[in-house]
């Protein structure tokens, strides 16, 4: 296992660098994209503004610089804003589509020969609020979620058979620091198995997909049972 290889965009924070570390527990390599936070203890760690046109291109380029294969793409990276529709211009839609969408897809084009060299596979770390169920106040990012969902099954059809293509969509994981606590206890009250989930827990996901050789096109939901109530909000 020590000669395999991943990328991790969105590795210096939150569940991106738990994914990051549980990897490199399990004996892989990995290489840690950041945009502002410096990620340490890693094989590499990548600077690259992935929402910009030419940051993806950029992020594969500085990554073949330093690696010769690529058993594992996770695309982490992302950005949350709640904005309601009276908030949702042009501007704000493009900068969660840019970032959540558009930047993964590119990512993939990208890499896709050093993939397909070593049958390797990507986990696009989505989201159960849009990328399953709709949301509330949150059009713009719902939408970005619910494309990268739809991405994740057309790329798995289009990598096959060399590259399988997964995603993970996480629920309530981490809190956003502007979630009073009646609010969160009203979410956690409608988790099936009564809890919020952990980065880990989605780290555990993810290690399952680049290990499971048969699956590909998979959203797996990663949030307690929190889709089945049909909206995330």
């Amino acid at each position: 296992m020590a000669d395999r290889i991943a990328l991790v965009t969105g590795a210096g924070v939150r569940v991106g660098e738990a994914i990051a570390r549980a990897l490199a527990k399990d004996g892989w390599t990995v290489a840690a994209h950041y945009r502002t936070h410096r990620p340490r203890g890693f094989a590499s760690a990548l600077q690259a503004d992935l929402a910009a046109a030419d940051g993806p291109a950029r992020l594969a380029a500085a990554f073949r610089a330093r690696h010769r294969r690529l058993d594992l793409l996770v695309n982490s990276a992302s950005v949350f804003d709640a904005l309601p529709l009276a908030g949702t211009d042009a501007a704000a839609f493009d900068s969660q589509m840019d970032l959540n969408a558009r930047a993964p897809l590119l990512l993939v084009r990208a890499l896709a020969p050093l993939l397909a060299r070593a049958r390797g596979s990507v986990v696009n770390v989505i989201d159960v609020g849009g990328g399953l169920v709709p949301w509330k106040g949150y059009a713009a990012y719902a939408a970005s979620k619910a494309a990268l969902a739809r991405l994740t099954e057309c790329l798995a059809l289009e990598l096959a058979p060399r590259v399988r293509v997964n995603g993970v969509a996480p629920g309530t994981v981490l809190w956003p620091e502007r979630y009073p606590a009646a609010q969160r206890r009203a979410l956690t009250a409608r988790i099936p198995l009564g809890r919020p989930g952990t980065p880990e827990d989605v780290a555990a996901a993810v290690r399952y997909l680049a290990d499971a050789p048969f699956v590909t096109g998979a959203v797996l939901p990663v949030d307690g049972g929190r889709h089945l109530s049909g909206r995330a909000g």
